[in-house]
């Protein structure tokens, strides 16, 4: 598989992130991605002709990271993955195409640009309701600085830190914003519940 010079920096730059906080961030792609029709099967035929977004879905299906395979937005230019596991700190070991999204954080406003897809190798189902656990967080590694916007899936909420340990001024608990306003491109860390 041949990696374009602008994941390989992602990928160097996430490698060299890595430090006591355990922020590492890796670009792959997820393991279902050779099966296009598997990463589209919860978009109907139609939607795949019109270029719908898995934004744009809404079904009682949770959200797989193969799932987002095929249908990204066009503005989408690298993806860098982090596996996240409750009552821990840090992007953790974890395939991208295991488990279930529970965010997608984006380095442009309005979902554009490059993202970070955060994800769940455990969960089968999605997070628990409220915002009092403690579903998973990271230090950005690469991504620090540079998120604007962010959609959240399978009933998980993000809150993002201007400092590292999820520490320093935050957002309110996020499902999807569209700009961060006074946070663009100033989170350093973020916590999932």
């Amino acid at each position: 598989m041949k990696m374009s010079a602008r994941i390989a920096r992602f990928v160097i730059a996430g490698v060299a992130s890595v430090g006591a906080a355990g922020a590492v961030m890796v670009a792959a792609a997820p393991a279902s991605a050779a099966s296009p029709e598997a990463a589209t099967s919860t978009v109907t035929p139609a939607a795949r002709t019109t270029g719908i977004q898995v934004e744009a879905v809404r079904s009682a299906t949770p959200v797989m990271v193969s799932d987002l395979v095929g249908t990204e937005s066009v503005g989408i230019t690298s993806t860098l993955y982090c596996a996240v596991r409750d009552n821990t700190f840090g992007c953790q070991q974890g395939t991208p195409g295991d488990g279930l999204v529970v965010a997608r954080l984006y380095y442009g406003t309005s979902y554009g640009g490059s993202q970070v897809v955060v994800f769940n190798p455990a969960y089968q189902v999605g997070c628990t309701g409220g915002t009092g656990d403690n579903e998973g967080g990271a230090n950005l590694g690469a991504a620090t600085n540079q998120i604007s916007s962010v959609h959240t899936y399978n009933s998980c909420d993000v809150k993002l830190f201007d400092g590292d340990n999820a520490t320093g001024t935050a957002t309110a608990w996020l499902d999807q914003a569209s700009s961060l306003g006074s946070m663009n491109d100033r989170a350093n860390s973020f916590k999932i519940s």
